[in-house]
């Protein structure tokens, strides 16, 4: 085997260096070199996974598997419809059956194999001599992610073959096809960004068991409803393709798709960066983009049918918002509060600077005004909207409930969100509270808001309210909001629920100022001495060349 390669190796090397190559020689020596280039700046990550992963046995096993099942499925729908097959349109069917046979790998084993990649430098305690190269976090998160599209590759061309074979039976014209797979692909690539991300989650061996349990449960899920959907998309497809708010619909969830993408991209990438690094304004650059663009998406519809259903839209804009930013407000707030000697290096400088993007510097004071000020903003957007809604709307709720949905809701996020920071910050005085133990908190105080008040009046023989509401579930948001919406603002009291959820509100953010004011006071600090000179001999400044052509033509002459 190795004279082999080592001959073949050889001639190649003669073909390309030959004086006077002919046709095929030239075009093969400048592919060779181009493939070499191609190589030689490939990320290192990439090279080193694709060759390990591509043979491993598990690739391997999978490939044959996946080969197998497409020539037992092939002849199996061929022998079923007999002769029948000329006249009969079986394309459908085959390409169901294609189609999940190639959504096995894609959303089972290549993200899987994309969360041990990384899982594994934990366990092997490899990832240190990894992070201290020139490659930055970023680049080790898209070596490995790079390495999953290539073995994604690898079984698409695997299965192609088969996937033409149903143009034969008739039944699936192309567009179908290239939806489908494009479908694929984009959730082989979301379940293999998602995987990364728990992978760097599982730092430790007991973690790692309980996340990689977890994650393969949601690969299987992912991939059991994708069959449905499959089957639903193929037996639809017709009328799927010819309506424009299928397309539609299509782009804006290709828009939410890729922010998420790269907002779970850059919290890969933060999770395993130093303590030192900023990891936090990358991530909070990528939320303001993603709220924009759903926004902005938010607007088409209301853009198409009038002022009519601008209550519909304002109702689903503040239920997507405030769980979004909730979310994101639980992580933020948890954030260490202490900016390293790096970090502050990196603040904003100009005054204008540290007028617009304060917000976006780390540190949980900051989180939490980043959050209440994009659900302000949000409140106030939407109070202007429905300021020129019509009275009557046709169907959804009304104005009134709409107010009250939206101030309530700011008012809710607000307080549970300093509440959960003011107790992160009161904890840390005695222990140190991670990211993932403040967010834990934050869980609980929510659920102690919200199922306290129900155990108090089952446990109470004089409130006898447990199944219906009353003020002494003023602290339970799901459940007010949710009667809010059902049953109107007088069954629970909109104002006077108002006048203690806004006014509590606002006592925690000014509680949570204090903290605030302490992080916005931080400046940018110059560059060491020291550091300057190493980065002045790593990186030196490119020397002055000519400006313009009689400079050049006199250097020439002397």
């Amino acid at each position: 085997m190795t004279s082999v390669s080592s001959t073949s190796t050889e001639s190649l090397a003669e073909a390309i260096n030959d004086p006077a190559p002919s046709g095929w020689k030239s075009w093969l020596g400048r592919a060779y070199r181009g493939l070499e280039m191609l190589a030689d700046r490939a990320n290192p990550i990439l090279v080193k996974e694709t060759r390990q992963a591509l043979k491993s046995r598990q690739f391997v096993i999978t490939f044959l598997v996946v080969l197998i099942a497409c020539w037992i499925a092939s002849f199996a729908v061929v022998a079923i419809v007999g002769p029948d097959v000329y006249f009969v349109a079986a394309g459908a069917q085959m390409l169901l059956v294609y189609a999940v046979i190639l959504a096995f790998p894609l959303m089972l084993i290549v993200p899987y194999s994309a969360f041990r990649s990384l899982a594994s430098e934990q366990e092997d305690n490899t990832y240190d001599l990894l992070s201290i190269t020139t490659l930055s976090t970023s680049q080790i998160v898209t070596g490995k992610l790079a390495s999953a599209v290539v073995q994604m590759l690898v079984f698409l061309s695997a299965v192609s073959p088969c996937i033409a074979f149903t143009f034969l039976l008739r039944g699936v014209d192309a567009l179908t096809v290239a939806v489908l797979m494009g479908y694929l692909v984009l959730a082989s690539l979301g379940l293999s960004i998602l995987a990364l991300l728990a992978g760097t989650l599982a730092k430790v061996r007991y973690s790692q068991v309980l996340v990689s349990v977890l994650l393969v449960l949601m690969l299987a899920g992912c991939f059991f409803s994708s069959i449905a959907m499959i089957a639903g998309f193929i037996s639809e497809s017709y009328s799927f393709l010819r309506d424009v708010w299928f397309w539609v619909g299509n782009l804006a969830f290709l828009t939410l798709y890729l922010t998420t993408f790269a907002l779970l991209h850059a919290a890969a990438s933060a999770q395993i960066a130093f303590n030192s690094e900023n990891r936090s304004t990358p991530l909070r650059r990528i939320m303001l983009v993603q709220q924009a663009c759903f926004l902005g998406w938010m607007t088409v519809p209301a853009i198409d049918q009038g002022w009519e259903i601008i209550n519909m839209m304002l109702f689903v804009s503040a239920i997507f918002s405030g769980i979004y930013w909730y979310a994101m407000g639980t992580l933020l707030t948890s954030e260490w509060p202490h900016l390293s000697r790096r970090v502050q290096r990196s603040l904003p400088q100009s005054q204008l600077g540290r007028t617009f993007f304060t917000w976006l510097n780390p540190g949980p004071g900051t989180g939490y005004m980043f959050c209440v000020a994009n659900l302000t903003m949000l409140m106030i957007a939407g109070l202007l909207a429905l300021s020129f809604a019509p009275t009557t709307v046709r169907g959804g709720p009304n104005n009134e409930q709409i107010f009250f949905f939206y101030t309530l809701g700011w008012g809710y996020i607000v307080l549970y969100l300093g509440l959960g920071k003011l107790l992160i910050s009161f904890a840390r005085r005695f222990i140190f509270v991670s990211l993932t133990a403040g967010f834990l908190l934050h869980v609980i105080l929510l659920l102690i808001g919200c199922g306290g008040p129900q155990i108090l009046s089952y446990a109470s023989s004089s409130l006898q309210f447990g199944r219906e509401y009353s003020l002494l579930h003023i602290t339970n948001p799901i459940w007010t909001l949710i009667e809010l919406l059902e049953n109107g603002a007088a069954s629970i009291e909109a104002w006077t629920v108002l006048l203690v959820i806004g006014p509590a509100a606002a006592i925690v953010l000014l509680l949570n100022m204090r903290a605030v004011a302490v992080e916005i006071q931080y400046h940018r600090s110059s560059l060491p001495t020291r550091v300057a000179e190493d980065e002045a001999q790593l990186h030196p400044e490119p020397e002055a060349g000519p400006s313009n052509p009689w400079e050049a033509e006199a250097e020439n002459d002397e």
